[in-house]
């Protein structure tokens, strides 16, 4: 269904897009260590819990799996959490990248373990 047009509407020209691509490139350079782009979680509560814990965990730094479980209540749920992180929708914007394994093994990433292993070496790099 077309709506008729209206004139009182304004066009309204959103940077959205300049934005993020302006933050992406200054985390890759070392300069940003927060992303400040607005979005919305959609997912199941426990998604969201396990995102929104993942927002905590310093840029440079890793957790575990277990660690995560622990955070959002659910003491032996890391395959659990490992499945909440496979969905997440704004990788290294919810930077679940930053989740191990307690034997310091990378375990999955959704972009493959290569990104994954790059991510934390270019975090650790800039970190120091």
């Amino acid at each position: 269904m077309v709506l008729p047009p209206d004139e009182n509407l304004v066009p309204v020209r959103h940077h959205f897009k300049q934005s993020f691509k302006n933050q992406f490139l200054e985390y890759l350079q070392g300069k940003r260590k927060v992303f400040d782009i607005p979005y919305i979680m959609l997912g199941t509560e426990f998604e969201k819990r396990v995102w929104e814990t993942l927002l905590t965990i310093p840029y440079g730094e890793t957790r575990s799996y277990q660690w995560l479980a622990n955070e959002v209540g659910l003491h032996r749920g890391a395959r659990a959490v490992g499945q909440a992180l496979k969905r997440n929708p704004l990788p290294i914007i919810i930077p679940c990248h930053r989740i191990i394994h307690e034997d310091g093994s990378l375990g999955g990433y959704s972009s493959g373990v290569d990104i994954k292993r790059r991510l934390l070496d270019l975090e650790y790099y800039y970190s120091l």
